[in-house]
């Protein structure tokens, strides 16, 4: 009988889940491993909806119908990006591993291969991510910046038919996808704070299902865990989702953990950035922190109007 795991049918997704079977193969020959696509509600708003709207955008839009098919026995195992599942999982689910993490960083990808640094004043830069928006109105604010929507293969076809001179993306779904070469600058984090959890791939299951989970559990990465969970928890203590300008990024040095947050208003006009460090045997508590910090300095006001989890 066959391990079903579940992925959503993007081109990033079904790479990005090859790459974690193929993993999953190695450590298990003898494993029948089959890959079982799933379309979610988030594919087809990322369709339909138009790029200003913001607001009304529930919890799990990109993962609820693979947590229904775990839930309901269809599959054994769901492969996400992070960055897409809600701060607190459906009872019933949990995570079973956190892959080891590719790039956290955000990525210029343009037309003549130009650099941050390099755009002229007037450029026209698409993202549809609020947070980039916000950092990159912060550094660069006489660039335009253009709601730009699809996955990464159309934001890019769009960029090279002249819609826009430049895109910004994670560079982890670039690499992923095999065209790292069309990167044309890895955006330092101190510039562009990436999003939390952004380059990491976790696997769920059923919390009861522990033959499954000991199975998979075999791709965990203590580090990116760790880090992954500081992130996570500075973004659930401020109640924010994915379309709210917040980033995050832990490193770990040594049995240190520093953790850098901002949170920016779109118009680039408000930005607050900090980080704190600590043991890194309590990175929730890091996060927690770090947000209530935020909390006390004006981050109520920047978070005003934008989706909740």
């Amino acid at each position: 009988m066959a391990l079903l795991i579940g992925t959503r049918g993007s081109p990033l997704a079904l790479a990005q889940a090859g790459q974690v079977l193929i993993e999953l193969a190695k450590l298990w020959p003898g494993e029948n491993l089959e890959l079982k696509v799933v379309k979610t509600q988030g594919d087809q708003w990322g369709l339909q909806a138009p790029p200003s709207d913001l607001s009304g955008i529930p919890p799990g839009l990109f993962t609820r119908e693979l947590d229904d098919a775990l839930l309901n026995g269809t599959l054994q195992g769901a492969i996400h990006s992070l960055k897409d599942v809600p701060t607190t999982l459906p009872h019933g689910i949990t995570y079973a591993a956190f892959i080891i993490r590719e790039d956290p960083r955000d990525a210029l990808i343009s037309n003549d291969g130009l650099s941050l640094a390099q755009l002229s004043a007037g450029c026209k830069v698409g993202t549809s991510s609020p947070r980039r928006e916000a950092q990159l109105k912060a550094s660069r604010p006489e660039l335009r910046v253009v709601p730009i929507r699809g996955n990464v293969n159309t934001r890019i076809e769009k960029m090279r038919s002249g819609e826009v001179d430049a895109i910004l993306l994670a560079a982890a779904g670039m690499k992923r996808l095999g065209r790292e070469s069309e990167i044309a600058e890895f955006i330092d984090p101190q510039v562009m704070v990436p999003a939390p959890a952004q380059g990491i791939l976790v696997l769920t299951a059923r919390a009861n299902d522990h033959e499954i989970l000991e199975k998979l559990r075999v791709l965990d990465h203590p580090a990116t865990r760790i880090c992954a969970m500081a992130e996570r928890s500075f973004l659930k203590t401020l109640q924010g989702g994915c379309r709210v300008p917040v980033g995050a990024l832990a490193e770990i040095r040594g049995e240190v953990i520093k953790l850098t947050g901002v949170i920016a208003h779109p118009n680039g006009e408000m930005l607050l950035k900090d980080s704190v460090s600590d043991l890194s045997d309590n990175p929730t508590g890091l996060g927690e922190r770090l947000a209530h910090f935020f909390l006390q300095n004006g981050a109520h006001e920047i978070l005003n109007g934008f989706g909740r989890v």
